[in-house]
Protein backbone atom coordinates (compact mmCIF):
# COMPACT_ATOMS: atom_id res chain seq x y z
CA UNK A 1 0.00 0.00 0.00
CA UNK A 2 1.05 3.49 -0.38
CA UNK A 3 -0.33 6.76 1.45
CA UNK A 4 -1.90 9.08 -1.00
CA UNK A 5 -1.17 12.89 0.02
CA UNK A 6 -3.74 15.07 -0.76
CA UNK A 7 -2.78 18.98 -0.53
CA UNK A 8 -5.74 21.12 1.12
CA UNK A 9 -5.59 25.31 1.90
CA UNK A 10 -3.80 26.42 5.23
CA UNK A 11 -0.49 25.17 5.03
CA UNK A 12 1.03 28.74 4.56
CA UNK A 13 1.08 28.30 7.85
CA UNK A 14 5.11 28.86 8.35
CA UNK A 15 4.44 28.12 12.31
CA UNK A 16 3.30 24.29 10.65
CA UNK A 17 5.69 24.10 7.56
CA UNK A 18 8.49 21.78 9.21
CA UNK A 19 6.67 20.01 11.23
CA UNK A 20 3.92 19.01 8.03
CA UNK A 21 6.73 17.98 6.27
CA UNK A 22 8.11 15.67 9.26
CA UNK A 23 4.86 14.39 10.18
CA UNK A 24 4.04 13.19 6.44
CA UNK A 25 7.89 11.31 6.27
CA UNK A 26 6.48 9.46 9.34
CA UNK A 27 3.32 8.45 7.89
CA UNK A 28 5.26 7.32 4.78
CA UNK A 29 7.71 5.11 6.54
CA UNK A 30 5.06 3.71 8.83
CA UNK A 31 3.01 2.81 5.62
CA UNK A 32 5.99 0.70 4.24
CA UNK A 33 6.93 -1.06 7.68
CA UNK A 34 6.38 -4.50 7.56
CA UNK A 35 2.82 -5.64 9.83
CA UNK A 36 1.64 -8.58 11.15
CA UNK A 37 -1.95 -7.02 10.05
CA UNK A 38 -1.09 -7.23 6.63
CA UNK A 39 -0.04 -9.90 6.59
CA UNK A 40 -3.11 -11.31 8.14
CA UNK A 41 -5.08 -9.77 5.17
CA UNK A 42 -2.59 -11.44 2.21
CA UNK A 43 -2.98 -14.76 4.68
CA UNK A 44 -6.56 -15.31 4.66
CA UNK A 45 -7.87 -13.17 1.37
CA UNK A 46 -6.73 -12.77 -2.63
CA UNK A 47 -6.06 -9.02 -2.25
CA UNK A 48 -6.97 -6.60 -4.62
CA UNK A 49 -7.86 -3.65 -6.18
CA UNK A 50 -10.34 -2.03 -7.50
CA UNK A 51 -11.59 0.91 -10.19
CA UNK A 52 -15.51 0.46 -9.41
CA UNK A 53 -18.28 1.20 -6.74
CA UNK A 54 -17.88 -2.87 -6.59
CA UNK A 55 -16.73 -6.11 -8.30
CA UNK A 56 -19.36 -8.81 -9.67
CA UNK A 57 -18.18 -12.36 -9.91
CA UNK A 58 -19.83 -15.08 -12.15
CA UNK A 59 -19.98 -18.65 -12.72
CA UNK A 60 -21.11 -21.27 -15.04
CA UNK A 61 -22.17 -24.71 -14.75
CA UNK A 62 -20.03 -27.02 -16.18
CA UNK A 63 -20.56 -29.96 -19.02
CA UNK A 64 -21.23 -33.40 -18.07
CA UNK A 65 -18.48 -36.80 -18.76
CA UNK A 66 -17.91 -37.10 -22.19
CA UNK A 67 -20.00 -41.08 -23.12
CA UNK A 68 -20.01 -43.73 -25.23
CA UNK A 69 -22.21 -43.57 -28.52
CA UNK A 70 -22.83 -46.54 -30.72
CA UNK A 71 -20.90 -46.35 -33.74
CA UNK A 72 -22.17 -43.58 -36.59
CA UNK A 73 -25.02 -42.16 -33.58
CA UNK A 74 -24.91 -38.18 -33.12
CA UNK A 75 -23.25 -36.72 -29.91
CA UNK A 76 -25.33 -36.47 -26.70
CA UNK A 77 -25.85 -33.03 -27.02
CA UNK A 78 -25.22 -30.75 -23.73
CA UNK A 79 -24.86 -27.26 -22.12
CA UNK A 80 -24.06 -24.94 -19.63
CA UNK A 81 -25.78 -22.43 -18.01
CA UNK A 82 -25.54 -19.49 -15.64
CA UNK A 83 -24.40 -20.35 -12.28
CA UNK A 84 -24.57 -17.87 -9.06
CA UNK A 85 -23.09 -14.46 -9.17
CA UNK A 86 -22.18 -11.99 -6.68
CA UNK A 87 -21.85 -8.58 -6.18
CA UNK A 88 -19.38 -6.87 -3.54
CA UNK A 89 -19.86 -3.16 -2.96
CA UNK A 90 -16.80 -0.98 -1.24
CA UNK A 91 -17.39 1.18 1.73
CA UNK A 92 -15.63 4.37 2.72
CA UNK A 93 -14.25 4.69 6.07
CA UNK A 94 -12.78 8.14 7.63
CA UNK A 95 -10.64 9.13 10.34
CA UNK A 96 -8.88 12.25 11.98
CA UNK A 97 -6.67 13.74 14.33
CA UNK A 98 -5.00 16.81 15.41
CA UNK A 99 -1.59 18.47 16.26
CA UNK A 100 -3.00 20.94 18.66
CA UNK A 101 -1.04 24.81 17.88
CA UNK A 102 -0.09 24.47 21.73
CA UNK A 103 2.05 21.26 21.31
CA UNK A 104 3.74 22.68 18.49
CA UNK A 105 4.66 25.95 20.57
CA UNK A 106 5.73 23.31 23.44
CA UNK A 107 8.09 21.56 21.09
CA UNK A 108 6.23 18.07 21.27
CA UNK A 109 7.11 17.08 18.08
CA UNK A 110 8.21 13.69 19.31
CA UNK A 111 4.43 12.99 20.29
CA UNK A 112 3.24 13.86 16.72
CA UNK A 113 5.41 12.27 15.31
CA UNK A 114 4.25 8.98 17.59
CA UNK A 115 0.04 10.00 16.79
CA UNK A 116 1.05 10.19 12.92
CA UNK A 117 2.25 6.49 13.19
CA UNK A 118 -0.39 5.44 14.96
CA UNK A 119 -2.94 6.89 12.68
CA UNK A 120 -1.64 4.65 10.04
CA UNK A 121 -1.24 1.83 12.15
CA UNK A 122 -4.76 2.17 13.28
CA UNK A 123 -5.69 1.87 9.34
CA UNK A 124 -3.87 -0.83 9.02
CA UNK A 125 -5.44 -2.23 11.60
CA UNK A 126 -8.90 -1.74 10.82
CA UNK A 127 -8.90 -3.33 7.76
CA UNK A 128 -7.23 -6.83 9.36
CA UNK A 129 -10.32 -6.53 11.82
CA UNK A 130 -12.37 -6.04 9.04
CA UNK A 131 -11.20 -8.73 7.03
CA UNK A 132 -10.81 -11.31 10.20
CA UNK A 133 -14.47 -10.36 11.27
CA UNK A 134 -15.81 -10.80 7.64
CA UNK A 135 -14.34 -14.83 7.60
CA UNK A 136 -14.82 -15.49 11.13
CA UNK A 137 -18.67 -15.27 11.87
CA UNK A 138 -21.28 -17.43 11.76
CA UNK A 139 -24.36 -16.78 9.44
CA UNK A 140 -25.06 -14.16 6.91
CA UNK A 141 -23.72 -11.19 7.99
CA UNK A 142 -20.99 -10.04 10.48
CA UNK A 143 -20.86 -6.98 12.36
CA UNK A 144 -17.56 -4.48 12.65
CA UNK A 145 -17.55 -1.31 13.97
CA UNK A 146 -21.47 -2.02 15.18
CA UNK A 147 -22.77 -1.86 12.14
CA UNK A 148 -24.01 -4.88 10.10
CA UNK A 149 -22.15 -6.16 7.06
CA UNK A 150 -23.30 -8.79 3.92
CA UNK A 151 -21.06 -12.22 4.04
CA UNK A 152 -23.20 -13.99 1.76
CA UNK A 153 -21.32 -16.21 -1.28
CA UNK A 154 -23.02 -16.28 -5.00
CA UNK A 155 -25.94 -18.70 -3.80
CA UNK A 156 -27.13 -16.37 -1.49
CA UNK A 157 -26.44 -18.38 1.78
CA UNK A 158 -23.95 -17.34 4.37
CA UNK A 159 -20.53 -18.62 3.88
CA UNK A 160 -20.69 -21.23 6.52
CA UNK A 161 -24.13 -22.92 5.70
CA UNK A 162 -25.15 -26.52 6.19
CA UNK A 163 -27.28 -25.72 2.92
CA UNK A 164 -25.30 -24.61 -0.06
CA UNK A 165 -27.40 -25.74 -3.38
CA UNK A 166 -26.20 -26.83 -6.23
CA UNK A 167 -27.42 -24.91 -9.82
CA UNK A 168 -28.27 -28.05 -12.01
CA UNK A 169 -30.92 -30.43 -10.87
CA UNK A 170 -30.12 -33.41 -8.79
CA UNK A 171 -26.84 -31.74 -7.57
CA UNK A 172 -27.64 -32.41 -3.58
CA UNK A 173 -26.94 -29.24 -1.04
CA UNK A 174 -23.48 -29.97 0.72
CA UNK A 175 -22.30 -28.35 4.20
CA UNK A 176 -19.13 -26.40 5.14
CA UNK A 177 -19.75 -26.16 8.64
CA UNK A 178 -19.67 -28.83 11.46
CA UNK A 179 -20.05 -28.11 15.49
CA UNK A 180 -17.20 -30.92 16.00
CA UNK A 181 -14.73 -29.86 18.06
CA UNK A 182 -11.07 -30.45 16.88
CA UNK A 183 -10.18 -32.65 19.24
CA UNK A 184 -7.00 -33.87 21.09
CA UNK A 185 -5.41 -35.49 17.75
CA UNK A 186 -5.76 -35.02 14.37
CA UNK A 187 -8.59 -37.24 12.98
CA UNK A 188 -11.31 -34.05 13.02
CA UNK A 189 -8.38 -32.09 11.00
CA UNK A 190 -8.31 -34.92 8.49
CA UNK A 191 -12.08 -35.91 8.14
CA UNK A 192 -12.86 -32.21 7.49
CA UNK A 193 -9.87 -31.95 5.02
CA UNK A 194 -11.65 -35.25 3.01
CA UNK A 195 -14.74 -33.56 3.18
CA UNK A 196 -13.40 -30.34 1.33
CA UNK A 197 -11.83 -32.61 -1.39
CA UNK A 198 -14.65 -34.11 -1.89
CA UNK A 199 -16.97 -30.93 -2.30
CA UNK A 200 -18.44 -30.73 -5.05
CA UNK A 201 -19.38 -27.63 -7.87
CA UNK A 202 -22.64 -26.00 -9.21
CA UNK A 203 -22.85 -28.60 -11.88
CA UNK A 204 -22.50 -31.90 -9.31
CA UNK A 205 -18.36 -33.30 -9.89
CA UNK A 206 -16.15 -33.50 -7.16
CA UNK A 207 -13.47 -30.80 -7.25
CA UNK A 208 -10.32 -32.44 -5.78
CA UNK A 209 -9.06 -29.21 -3.54
CA UNK A 210 -6.40 -30.20 -0.81
CA UNK A 211 -6.89 -27.96 2.49
CA UNK A 212 -3.74 -27.06 3.68
CA UNK A 213 -4.14 -23.87 6.11
CA UNK A 214 -5.70 -23.75 9.50
CA UNK A 215 -6.91 -20.23 11.09
CA UNK A 216 -7.70 -20.19 14.98
CA UNK A 217 -7.90 -17.34 17.36
CA UNK A 218 -5.38 -15.58 18.96
CA UNK A 219 -6.60 -16.53 22.78
CA UNK A 220 -6.75 -20.11 22.37
CA UNK A 221 -3.33 -21.58 23.46
CA UNK A 222 -4.16 -25.02 24.61
CA UNK A 223 -5.24 -25.62 20.77
CA UNK A 224 -2.59 -23.72 19.26
CA UNK A 225 -0.04 -25.76 21.21
CA UNK A 226 -2.40 -28.68 20.23
CA UNK A 227 -2.09 -27.94 16.69
CA UNK A 228 1.75 -26.92 16.38
CA UNK A 229 2.59 -30.89 17.72
CA UNK A 230 0.71 -32.36 15.02
CA UNK A 231 2.33 -30.38 12.57
CA UNK A 232 5.83 -31.10 13.44
CA UNK A 233 5.57 -34.29 15.57
CA UNK A 234 7.50 -37.30 13.21
CA UNK A 235 4.72 -39.86 14.80
CA UNK A 236 1.13 -39.32 15.63
CA UNK A 237 0.21 -37.06 18.70
CA UNK A 238 -1.47 -38.57 21.42
CA UNK A 239 -0.93 -42.17 20.97
CA UNK A 240 1.90 -44.75 21.60
CA UNK A 241 1.37 -46.39 18.02
CA UNK A 242 4.98 -46.57 15.97
CA UNK A 243 3.90 -44.82 13.13
CA UNK A 244 4.15 -42.31 10.57
CA UNK A 245 2.20 -38.75 11.46
CA UNK A 246 0.46 -38.27 8.22
CA UNK A 247 -0.32 -34.73 9.09
CA UNK A 248 3.46 -33.44 9.66
CA UNK A 249 4.52 -30.62 7.32
CA UNK A 250 1.12 -30.56 5.24
CA UNK A 251 -0.36 -27.70 7.00
CA UNK A 252 0.39 -23.53 7.36
CA UNK A 253 -1.16 -22.47 10.83
CA UNK A 254 -2.31 -19.17 11.02
CA UNK A 255 -3.26 -18.11 14.49
CA UNK A 256 -5.63 -14.57 13.89
CA UNK A 257 -4.70 -11.94 16.41
CA UNK A 258 -7.79 -9.92 15.27
CA UNK A 259 -9.84 -13.16 16.21
CA UNK A 260 -11.04 -13.06 19.76
CA UNK A 261 -13.28 -16.13 20.61
CA UNK A 262 -15.54 -15.57 23.51
CA UNK A 263 -17.39 -19.40 23.32
CA UNK A 264 -16.81 -22.45 25.49
CA UNK A 265 -16.11 -24.13 22.53
CA UNK A 266 -13.39 -23.11 20.12
CA UNK A 267 -13.87 -22.90 16.40
CA UNK A 268 -11.76 -23.07 13.57
CA UNK A 269 -11.20 -22.41 10.02
CA UNK A 270 -10.01 -24.87 7.62
CA UNK A 271 -8.54 -23.25 3.72
CA UNK A 272 -7.43 -24.32 0.97
CA UNK A 273 -5.11 -21.99 -0.80
CA UNK A 274 -5.51 -23.82 -3.82
CA UNK A 275 -9.40 -23.26 -4.18
CA UNK A 276 -9.15 -19.82 -2.73
CA UNK A 277 -7.08 -18.76 -5.97
CA UNK A 278 -8.76 -20.53 -8.26
CA UNK A 279 -12.24 -20.24 -7.32
CA UNK A 280 -11.37 -16.52 -6.69
CA UNK A 281 -13.15 -17.84 -3.50
CA UNK A 282 -12.62 -15.47 -0.80
CA UNK A 283 -11.29 -11.31 -1.88
CA UNK A 284 -10.27 -8.06 0.05
CA UNK A 285 -10.42 -4.93 -2.34
CA UNK A 286 -8.13 -1.92 -1.88
CA UNK A 287 -10.72 0.14 -3.81
CA UNK A 288 -8.96 3.63 -2.10
CA UNK A 289 -5.53 3.07 -0.17
CA UNK A 290 -5.24 5.42 2.77
CA UNK A 291 -5.53 9.31 1.25
CA UNK A 292 -4.81 11.56 3.94
CA UNK A 293 -5.57 15.44 4.11
CA UNK A 294 -4.42 18.08 6.16
CA UNK A 295 -4.81 21.61 7.18
CA UNK A 296 -4.27 24.66 9.52
CA UNK A 297 -8.08 25.73 11.38
CA UNK A 298 -7.78 29.15 11.27
CA UNK A 299 -10.17 29.31 14.31
CA UNK A 300 -7.98 27.22 16.61
CA UNK A 301 -4.66 27.18 14.45
CA UNK A 302 -4.27 23.68 15.23
CA UNK A 303 -3.09 20.93 12.51
CA UNK A 304 -6.13 18.76 11.67
CA UNK A 305 -5.37 15.46 9.29
CA UNK A 306 -8.01 13.43 7.68
CA UNK A 307 -7.53 10.05 6.40
CA UNK A 308 -10.19 8.22 3.86
CA UNK A 309 -9.87 5.07 2.79
CA UNK A 310 -12.20 2.59 0.92
CA UNK A 311 -12.43 -0.82 0.86
CA UNK A 312 -14.44 -3.97 1.15
CA UNK A 313 -14.29 -7.99 1.97
CA UNK A 314 -16.45 -11.02 0.55
CA UNK A 315 -16.87 -14.51 -0.87
CA UNK A 316 -17.56 -15.49 -4.48
CA UNK A 317 -17.66 -18.81 -3.35
CA UNK A 318 -17.80 -21.27 -0.51
CA UNK A 319 -15.78 -24.12 -1.38
CA UNK A 320 -12.01 -22.91 -0.07
CA UNK A 321 -13.26 -22.81 3.21
CA UNK A 322 -14.54 -24.75 6.33
CA UNK A 323 -15.77 -24.21 9.87
CA UNK A 324 -15.45 -27.00 12.33
CA UNK A 325 -16.00 -25.70 16.18
CA UNK A 326 -19.44 -23.96 15.04
CA UNK A 327 -22.08 -22.91 17.24
CA UNK A 328 -24.41 -24.10 14.84
CA UNK A 329 -24.18 -26.89 12.03
CA UNK A 330 -23.60 -30.14 10.86
CA UNK A 331 -22.92 -32.97 13.23
CA UNK A 332 -19.61 -35.32 12.23
CA UNK A 333 -19.60 -38.63 12.91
Amino acid sequence: MAVTFSKHGGLNDEAWKTIDTELSMVIQDTDTEKNKDDELVKALYNVKTSKKFGEKQGSMTEFGNFVEVAEGDNAIQDDVQMGFSKLIEHTQFIKGFTCTREAKDDGEIDMMKIAAANFVRAYKRSRAQFASDCLVAEGKTFLYGGKSYDKTTGDGKGLFATDHPGKRVGVPTQSNVFTNAFGENATMLYKLANKGRNFKNQSGNVMGYTFDTIVIPGNAPALEDLIKRILHSEQIVGSNFNDINTQKDGWKLIVDHRWENTETKVPYILISSEALKELNAGVFYDRVPLDVANEVDINSRNLKWSGYTRFSAGFYDWRAFIMGGAQVGTNLT
